[in-house]
């Protein structure tokens, strides 16, 4: 009976993290109903439905209190978030963002809690596998709903909302796939290896230039790390410095001439109006650079604002619902406090795991929470996934509140 009630409780976390990666629902929502799943109860109810497991802390209550303690950096930015009711735009939808936010932080308190991190793994190894299976059955089956319409036709989309959704959610897949693939011989290393291949072909196919330039750029640092692990310490060190020697020029020189390159392969030299939104965003966010606007009001209606030069900004920028940076919206949101926490919290996370790769026993755990974390943060240069709580990021947060906590705060051991 308890073997069944595990396999229960396995079962409902695959449901819920499948909801809160943004499939099904979201793309279900577009097509039969319309409108933005964000400004209705719909996706209250759907977020409801997800976090219900979190009941399950009831059995850990004992050590809440420790990890409220021991957890401070991210309690901050929760905390944060909750006090920009105070000076939020909105403070009705500041305050329920932030609780969304909590239920998030909780959620991945609960999987440091209860299980070990392969479960978890594996836990988000099915999730992906079924995103990433039932995307590529749609797109290969000629669905209508699986491949966009305008603006970006023929871009895949998948069981997604939007091809950008569908990209970043295949880079994380292949990262959680290559790592199970090193767990596992035979037949089920091979299915590890083939679902990898297919979350490519659904990066490719989406046309989402972000996931690709981010997926490559992760995947480089992946063999990089894999490499210096085979080397000794102090070939370490010279390979690091090698590297950091290549990088730094070869980027300089990128920003330099960066029209140029971007011509040459026929893109967008503005990143597809993004250098202009941000030279505007930077502009509003000085007038409040400590504290920000609130958590999550900044992006409300425009005929809502009590800002001239915001309201004239969203009338320009009529595209963006989002910074498109998810550095610049955690400033425009929670200010320098804000963004200073989240920084800090990002550089510790991956130094103390990019240490721990090289000196503990479990090196492919430490090696995923890297790779995770410097995806994130790479991945937030172009668009906004840092404290996102809505359908489609959540599941973001989620790990990262995870991953601290996994490697933080050693919770197994509690």
């Amino acid at each position: 009976m308890k073997i069944k009630l595990q396999h229960l409780e396995l079962g409902w976390h695959v449901i819920a993290l499948t909801l809160l990666s943004g499939a099904f629902v979201p793309l279900w929502r577009q097509i039969y109903v319309g409108g933005e799943l964000a400004q209705d109860p719909f996706q209250q109810v759907v977020l409801i439905v997800s976090y219900s497991g979190l009941v399950l802390l009831v059995w850990h209550y004992r050590h809440i209190g420790q990890l409220l303690m021991r957890g401070w950096p991210i309690w901050m930015v929760v905390g944060l978030a909750f006090i920009s009711v105070l000076w939020s735009l909105d403070p009705a939808i500041t305050l329920r963002r932030s609780i969304a936010l909590l239920l998030a932080t909780l959620y991945g308190v609960l999987l440091a809690i209860r299980y070990p991190f392969l479960t978890v793994l594996k836990l988000l190894g099915t999730v992906m596998s079924l995103i990433v299976i039932a995307s590529l059955i749609g797109i290969a089956s000629g669905f209508g709903w699986a491949v966009m319409d305008y603006p970006h036709p023929g871009a895949w989309q998948g069981i997604m909302f939007h091809k950008n959704a569908l990209g970043r959610i295949a880079g994380l897949a292949l990262i959680v796939f290559v790592t199970l693939s090193q767990q596992y011989s035979g037949w089920w290393r091979l299915s590890w290896y083939g679902l990898s291949l297919g979350t490519v072909i659904l990066v490719v196919g989406s046309r989402s230039m972000t996931a690709l330039v981010v997926t490559t750029l992760v995947v480089t640092a992946w063999l990089t790390l894999t490499m210096l692990y085979s080397l000794a310490s102090r070939e370490r060190w010279q390979m690091t410095a090698l590297v950091l020697t290549t990088i730094l020029p070869i980027s300089t020189l990128g920003v330099i001439y960066w029209p140029e390159i971007v011509s040459l392969i026929g893109r967008d030299p503005t990143l597809t109006g993004r250098l202009p939104l941000w030279q505007s965003l930077i502009g509003i966010g000085i007038q409040r650079p400590l504290l920000g606007y609130g958590f999550g009001a900044f992006w409300i209606d425009p005929s809502q604002m009590l800002s001239l030069d915001i309201a004239l900004m969203r009338l320009r920028f009529w595209w963006a619902k989002h910074a498109h940076n998810g550095y610049i919206d955690v400033w425009l949101e929670l200010g320098l406090v804000g963004l200073m926490l989240i920084l800090t919290t990002l550089f510790l996370l991956i130094t103390k795991n990019f240490h721990s790769f090289f000196q503990e026993k479990s090196r492919y755990k430490f090696l995923f929470i890297t790779i995770f974390l410097l995806y994130l943060a790479t991945y937030n240069f172009l668009e906004a996934i840092l404290i996102e709580s809505s359908l489609g990021k959540a599941i973001f947060w989620i790990a990262f509140s995870y991953t601290y906590y996994e490697t933080q705060l050693n919770i197994q051991e509690i």
